[in-house]
């Protein structure tokens, strides 16, 4: 009993660090997923269509025929649904939304963008960018994340 109290003494300041980190108010900012620079650790996954994006996506992303402005009241639908996800940032002039979610029990938070970009024969590309604020790798975090809401939006688009 006595070692175990000693153990948890321990670690109150690395607990106390994780909760301070958790509880840090996060600001994501727009980043044109075109021009977008990616970092060298492994906790960010990029879906792009080819030759859209000057950084190397994780995978390619869907041309659809439809507007942009529904690809991102689909996005806004999709992120509702969502657990543990806030608002980030908008910007109009180049179709993106900006959007926190945090892990369930750390409350760790990742960046997620989406964004609608004309393409060539009056198409739109969805682009979606999603990445870790803290820690160098993310378990497949961010890849399943973007898998996931790539295909939700999918779905949702398909529902029109």
């Amino acid at each position: 009993m006595v070692a175990t109290a000693r153990r948890c003494a321990r670690l109150a300041p690395v607990w106390l660090m994780l909760l301070a980190l958790c509880g840090c108010g996060v600001e994501p900012k727009v980043e044109d997923l075109r021009t977008v620079k990616r970092p060298d650790t492994p906790n960010t996954y990029l879906i792009c269509a080819p030759d859209l994006c000057m950084a190397p996506a994780d995978e390619a992303g869907p041309l659809v025929d439809l507007p942009a402005e529904k690809v991102l009241v689909a996005a806004l639908s999709v992120a509702a649904r969502e657990p543990n996800v806030m608002p980030g940032d908008v910007d109009a002039a180049i179709n993106q939304l900006v959007f926190v979610q945090r892990s369930a029990v750390l409350r760790f938070p990742d960046i997620v963008s989406i964004q609608a970009i004309p393409a060539p024969g009056g198409k739109t590309a969805i682009a979606l960018y999603s990445r870790s604020v803290y820690g160098h790798y993310d378990f497949g975090v961010n890849k399943a994340r973007a898998r996931r809401w790539m295909a939700a939006i999918q779905a949702e688009l398909a529902k029109k």
